[in-house]
């Protein structure tokens, strides 16, 4: 208590501005033009086929064969769909009717049904291009074999096809849904890390290290009470973007408030014990603050989805991002924003996120020695 209450005095008497520093323009350099592409790769696709026809078939491989899509779902059940994208197994799901295999044969008009995750209306919107690009040629190729086995030539060449597009979670595709819940992730990372970066290298240049030297106060002790100051301090930023997010920007919170809650605090905790590492670890507070901006403002830009989708990325760049906490918090973020994901469904993130926050902490107080 008397080390927390030591730092709130701290954050009210010595506000501290961020560091830009000489490396940054090196690392936007090299993430920008190595580890971001706007080319929409790899989606995974879910498909249910009541026809089990081999012009079913045929559709589902125009998708995986284009270079834009991996099948990676496959169910008979509708309501599986829902369930694999709200766990973010799928990005696009293909339903096929039951007469589509007769259709195709005879010529008939049938509709084809596809739905896609409007959480992120940019690669939505991409990936329905894409849809129906493929979809329009499959058809073509169809009408053109059906015609051909008739002999006949028609004058203008009609698709039986119809595409009936859904969109899920964003219906109107609206951007600032997707932006928004990832500018709390953005925010809180970048501020809570700032705020304990210069905590212990603070210390040393004030002279003050020698008293916490030869207190009784343990390394966990003197991590513990400088984070807990700044703990509250995150959560008051919190509830104030969470506050304008739903009140200006009208972003829905279609999830738990209590889950959004517990989830950001591990999340601010991977974030403080980062702060608390960089200040662990260096000897003044300039360096500590440029280690901390190097460390999250541009990781967690672009290596954690905010903007890009990960799965556009190099693989060697999406290693990286397993260790980036905002990659974690970002899709809890969105999910329980749009998604009004669960627990459940957000379990593959929150034990990662976990994790690093527990590594990180921990990793902050082997670092602090009690000594000059």
């Amino acid at each position: 208590m008397a080390l927390m209450n030591k730092e709130f005095l701290h954050i009210i008497r010595d506000p501290r501005s961020l560091v830009t520093a000489l490396l940054n323009p090196l690392m936007m350099l090299f993430l920008y033009g190595y580890g971001i592409s706007t080319d929409i790769r790899n989606v995974s696709l879910g498909v249910v086929d009541w026809s089990h026809s081999q012009q079913g078939a045929d559709l589902v491989k125009s998708f995986t064969s284009s270079g834009y899509f991996i099948q990676t779902f496959r169910t008979d059940r509708y309501d599986d769909l829902g369930k694999a994208m709200d766990n973010r197994r799928i990005q696009v799901g293909l339903v096929i009717p039951p007469d589509f295999g007769r259709s195709m044969v005879s010529g008939r008009p049938t509709t084809l049904q596809v739905i896609l995750d409007g959480s992120d209306p940019s690669t939505a919107n991409s990936v329905s291009s894409y849809i129906s690009s493929i979809v329009g040629t499959y058809s073509t190729a169809q009408v053109s074999a059906v015609f051909s086995k008739r002999g006949i030539l028609p004058a203008k060449m009609t698709s039986p096809l119809t595409l009936q597009p859904r969109v899920w979670y964003n219906e109107d595709l609206l951007s600032i849904y997707f932006i928004v819940p990832g500018v709390v992730v953005i925010v809180l990372m970048t501020t809570t890390a700032s705020l304990t970066a210069g905590t212990i290298t603070r210390e040393r240049e004030r002279g003050s290290i020698e008293q916490i030297v030869a207190s009784p106060v343990t390394p966990t002790e003197l991590m513990l009470g400088k984070t807990a100051a700044y703990v509250a301090l995150a959560f008051v930023d919190l509830i104030l973007v969470v506050v304008v997010a739903r009140l200006f920007f009208g972003v829905p919170m279609r999830g738990s408030v209590l889950l959004y809650a517990g989830c950001s605090l591990i999340f601010i905790a991977s974030s403080l014990g980062l702060g608390l590492l960089a200040s662990a670890g260096s000897n003044s507070q300039r360096s500590a603050m440029t280690t901390v901006m190097l460390l999250t403002t541009l990781p967690s830009v672009i290596l954690s989805g905010f903007v890009f989708p990960i799965s556009s990325m190099p693989a060697v760049v999406q290693m990286f991002t397993y260790v980036v906490p905002a990659r974690y918090f970002m899709v809890i973020s969105r999910g329980i924003f749009l998604k009004g994901s669960g627990f459940v469904d957000l379990w593959p993130q929150i034990w990662p996120m976990t994790l690093l926050a527990a590594v990180l902490l921990g990793a902050s107080i082997a670092t602090f020695k009690k000594k000059i």
